[in-house]
């Protein structure tokens, strides 16, 4: 492996952790805001099946690869590594100072401007393939946040009433009876416990019945939703990432599924480690979420990606899933949403693309 390989190989490494630190609590933030896991539990939980979606998309996204590494770059400037290596350090800078200030940003728009800015500067504005480029990548960006937020809206109105006579039934616990057993030699005992029986059943049966935990079923449907939320956002981010390794790399004898799993690894890492300034922005800081909320927005925001992600669509995880949230909110009326806070998460949208496309084409420039 070149020094060249490898440090491109890093890059998307870091790319992928700074990934995880903004985009791992997409999936999770409601539970947080309902009040429904802490943050580290909710961390440990969206990490868990966003490494096992960006494991899957090794088998399912092989178009969203395509796209990002040479379907919206015209002539050969798309195999140069200096190429792959501008668009990751930028998408990687941009991503990275974004999640410090806890401004949950898209990594789709950062990669898009990254590759814009780049192409423009090796191969000249008919480097890039503006039809394809607005047609397949800017309309799925542009309109993801607003189809969120209305289908949001229009869910927790439809099915209000349904999920509160859902909440009243619970899944049910029983007390594990303690069992001993004791050597021969009495001088030691073990001690283990019995399988727990599951019911299911209102709160006053679960009373009745002498359960010991009970968990309402639409609190289990919103874990349901946010491992489903967190598996699509694995599933479509990581093939975006690991593309601009990907042509380089089979040039170079590096086995895609490497890159994969190693794209996988590190976006779990980042967001275990370093993804609650994040989740607290979007759990806290954008409106109150009660429980039926959460579960509206996030049933709604692991719809709309893992769809696109089946028909190779690049939309944003955190634009869905902002906009869901915004979109269940809106629900206490337009003062129980904090537009302040929605008009700053805007304005670092807005301008991710343009600082993303300047910082590759500077990059670019500079490298070699």
């Amino acid at each position: 492996m070149s020094l060249t390989v490898l440090l491109l190989v890093v890059a998307a490494g870091a790319l992928a952790y700074v990934n995880g630190a903004n985009d791992n609590s997409k999936g999770v933030a409601t539970l947080v805001g309902a009040r429904l896991a802490t943050y580290p539990r909710a961390l440990a939980w969206g990490t868990a099946w966003t490494v096992a979606g960006g494991l899957a998309a090794l088998v399912v996204s092989s178009g969203l690869v395509k796209m990002f590494s040479t379907a919206l770059v015209s002539g050969g400037v798309a195999a140069s590594p200096r190429f792959s290596l501008a668009i990751a350090v930028a998408s990687w800078a941009w991503v990275l100072l974004a999640s410090r200030l806890a401004l949950p940003v898209s990594t789709t728009h950062a990669l898009t401007g990254a590759i814009v800015g780049a192409a423009v500067a090796g191969g000249g504005v008919e480097g890039v393939q503006w039809a394809l480029l607005a047609g397949v990548v800017v309309l799925p960006l542009a309109f993801s946040p607003v189809a969120s937020a209305l289908l949001a809206y229009a869910m927790h109105a439809i099915f209000a009433q349904p999920m509160k006579r859902a909440a009243r039934y619970c899944v049910c616990v029983e007390k594990g009876q303690r069992i001993v057993l004791a050597p021969a030699s009495g001088t030691a005992q073990y001690t283990a416990l019995s399988q727990p029986v599951v019911a299911t059943g209102d709160g006053a049966e679960c009373d009745a019945a002498g359960f010991q935990h009970r968990l309402p079923l639409t609190t289990v449907a919103h874990w349901g939703a946010s491992a489903a939320l967190s598996f699509a956002r694995g599933l479509n981010d990581t093939p975006k990432i690991i593309a601009i390794a990907v042509l380089v790399g089979a040039n170079s004898a590096v086995p895609s599924a490497s890159l994969f799993v190693l794209g996988a690894l590190m976006m779990g890492l980042g967001g275990y480690l370093s993804g609650w300034r994040v989740t607290h922005t979007l759990a806290e800081r954008v409106t109150t979420i009660d429980p039926l909320e959460g579960l509206s927005a996030s049933t709604v925001a692991s719809g709309l990606v893992l769809a696109a992600s089946w028909f190779t669509l690049p939309v944003s995880t955190t634009h869905v899933s902002s906009g869901a949230i915004v979109g269940a909110g809106l629900r206490g009326g337009a003062s129980a949403v904090s537009w302040r806070t929605v008009s700053t998460l805007g304005a670092a949208w807005v301008i991710t693309v343009p600082v993303s496309a300047l910082l590759g084409f500077s990059i670019y420039t500079l490298l070699w």
